[in-house]
């Protein structure tokens, strides 16, 4: 079984749909709409006026459901609706309690059994005035993508249709400068209660601290099948606490990256949708952030191409394995440099301080990062000594192994190794075993 990142990448489950209607969606059979729903939990009052726009563009064949803890909002909707002619919209009035996770599980349970097909929004608003750009582009994300147009909503239901394994369907992860840690560690510290969350409901799902989550925000389409032994465990309004709320390893925070391991153990995949006009933003803003981040990267350590980031990681592990294999020697860094300095910051991440750093030149009682400074011609017992070669350039490397091999030091490994032949042998290896390598 394999990751729902690595599924979703591989099988390019990316879906960039038009506004508009497209031309294989207009042959719709009249009935799926009979078969689809769409939630929508409203919390702000001052905010409401964004999400007319999205509400007006939903066919009226299709059940809208409204759901907030706020009497005053349920009217706001009523009075707006009235203008607009819309025959089927109910509204719910919910217990002050888990926000847009309990109106999802709690509330809405019932409705969904009803659908095959469903969509589930709630709002957002900025926690301050510095977030209020990214807020807004969040918005656009999240109900954009989802319910941008009635002729949008129609290539989605047909996505549905013709894919009858596509279990999800969620906004792409948002970008801005304050989201920014959501590309490459969304998890933050929400790993370890989505965990339990997997292994609490038995989910059959492959979930790994090294893959991201790929549902951020409880807003999504979903077939209601996929998403059966989520909504069926017997959710109260009481298993959520909202003081917890600025708490990453919180229930919610769990649950909103829950939702596609649920349907991987349901049998079905989870996938991105967004519309042309999003894709064109999303895709200038991450073409811009990841050359800035390679060009601005390649000052401290050789990452150009995701290949090269590949290679790092394992070079990486080859390190901290044969540090943890020399706990009991005195382990030396070969170079005190800026790469010297970052490997002395990877090691300690893994509890493993280094004994002091080796140099060719004279650096006589100098200190680095707290590791002392030593010549190598000053040392003379190498009994119990292991060596981590940390320089880049590879005419280097060599004048240091020459340097090494001279005092008849052979216990070293080379930090960057640029071996064809090593690297596959290593590479293989951590396909075998890959328990210790985010450990």
């Amino acid at each position: 079984m394999k990751n729902v990142f690595d599924i979703r990448y591989e099988k390019n489950l990316t879906y960039i749909l038009s506004s508009s209607k497209e031309s294989l969606s207009d042959t719709m059979d009249g009935e799926i709409y009979e078969k689809t729903a769409i939630i929508l939990y409203l919390y702000y009052m001052d905010t409401l006026s964004v999400y007319w726009l999205y509400l007006d563009g939903i066919q009226n064949a299709i059940d809208v459901y409204i759901i907030s803890s706020k009497e005053e909002i349920l009217e706001k909707v009523r009075e707006h609706v009235s203008l607009s002619g819309r025959t089927y919209i109910q509204y719910i009035l919910k217990e002050n309690r888990g926000r847009d996770v309990s109106a999802f599980l709690v509330t809405s349970v019932d409705i969904v059994k009803k659908y095959e097909y469903v969509c589930f929004l709630h709002d957002k608003k900025e926690h301050c005035a510095e977030m209020k750009k990214d807020t807004e582009l969040w918005i656009k994300n999240l109900w954009g993508n989802l319910i941008n147009s009635a002729g949008y909503i129609d290539n989605i239901l047909h996505l549905f249709i013709e894919n009858p394994k596509m279990g999800i369907l969620a906004p792409p992860e948002p970008i801005g400068d304050h989201f920014r840690e959501w590309y490459g560690y969304g998890w933050g510290e929400s790993f370890g209660i989505t965990k339990e969350l997997v292994d609490r409901l038995k989910l059959n799902a492959d979930i790994a601290i090294e893959k991201p989550p790929i549902t951020l925000g409880t807003t999504l389409w979903f077939r209601s099948e996929a998403l059966q032994k989520l909504l069926e465990f017997g959710w109260k309004y009481t298993d959520f606490d909202d003081e917890r709320l600025k708490e990453q390893n919180y229930l919610s925070y769990g649950i909103e990256r829950l939702f596609p391991y649920v349907a991987q153990d349901a049998g079905f995949e989870t996938a991105t949708v967004m519309t042309i006009e999003y894709a064109r933003e999303q895709t200038g803003y991450l073409q811009y952030s990841v050359s800035a981040l390679f060009s601005e990267a390649r000052n401290f350590f050789p990452i150009a191409t995701i290949r090269d980031l590949e290679d790092y990681k394992i070079n990486r592990e080859r390190v901290v394995r044969f540090a943890e294999q020399n706990i009991d020697k005195k382990l030396y860094l070969y170079g005190a440099g800026v790469f010297g300095r970052f490997c002395l910051y990877l090691l300690e991440e893994r509890d493993i301080l280094p004994y002091a750093y080796l140099v060719s030149g004279k650096h006589e009682d100098e200190i680095i990062n707290g590791l002392p400074v030593y010549s190598i011609y000053k040392i003379n017992d190498w009994s119990d000594s292991a060596v981590v070669i940390t320089v880049l350039k590879e005419n280097i490397q060599k004048e240091m192994i020459k340097n090494l091999e001279a005092k008849r030091v052979d216990n070293y490994i080379v930090f960057w190794n640029q071996s064809f032949d090593e690297m596959r042998i290593f590479r293989s290896k951590l396909m075998i075993d890959r328990e210790w390598l985010w450990n």
